[in-house]
């Protein structure tokens, strides 16, 4: 295994479940009609129709689109397919306004700190700030690169995104690996010249050509990756 000199990491699916937020935030969508099950179900396809336009739109186009646009353009499709009686543009500030409350992984803890204790770790998160919240605080980063502040996802056209990151730790970009869990982090990572590892918690399939140096099913096997043993979490 190469040593590296910096660790990059994904937040959301990476280190906190997005998953774990959503009988909240359905509970507030279907007031009365609320059922765990009905929950399930349309965060599952919700989660299906943002990770399609981000790899039919973003990807492909290599362009920035706010979070928030995002998210309010998949949920009219999603509210009108159902016949659910929901703002798309209220449910976008809803789901940004919980994204900070996602909980962490059962291994991220332990990655975090083992892993920090040998390297710097910096977050890199295709998110805007306030829906990072309070997950800044998860663990003290060496740095914290969200899209929102750099005004670029990870597979804009420029390499901006991880050019910051390859730039504040002066280091080359073979010398950094990426954790995350996304077709974005992978592809961004590569054009970038950094080594990307993809972790892939939910048995998804990458786009055809993407090609993860290393491929995880846990963090416990990224920890593993790097020489550190943090036990079965």
């Amino acid at each position: 295994m190469k040593e590296f000199k910096v660790i990059s990491v994904d937040m959301f699916g990476t280190l906190v479940d997005l998953a774990g937020i959503r009988h909240d935030v359905w509970q507030i969508f279907l007031k009365d009609k609320y059922t765990p099950q009905k929950a399930d179900k349309y965060w599952t396809h919700a989660s299906d129709m943002v990770f399609k336009y981000i790899q039919d739109n973003v990807i492909r186009d290599r362009i920035y689109i706010p979070p928030k646009t995002i998210f309010e353009m998949t949920y009219a499709k999603l509210c009108a397919d159902f016949g659910i009686d929901f703002d798309p543009e209220e449910a976008a500030l809803v789901l940004a306004k919980y994204h900070p409350y996602s909980p962490p992984f059962n291994d991220t803890i332990a990655f975090l700190n083992s892993v920090g204790r040998v390297y710097p770790v910096c977050l890199s998160t295709d998110t805007d700030e306030d829906m990072l919240g309070s997950l800044r605080q998860l663990y003290p980063f060496s740095k914290v690169v969200t899209s929102e502040v750099i005004g670029a996802y990870k597979t804009n056209a420029d390499n901006r995104f991880f050019n910051e990151v390859i730039e504040h730790f002066n280091v080359s970009p073979g010398d950094i690996i990426h954790i995350g869990d996304s077709a974005s982090d992978i592809i961004g990572a590569n054009e970038a010249g950094i080594m990307s590892c993809w972790l892939n918690r939910r048995n998804r399939v990458l786009p055809e050509g993407t090609k993860p140096d290393y491929q995880v099913k846990s963090l416990v096997e990224a920890a593993s990756l790097l020489g550190l043993d943090i036990g079965s979490r």
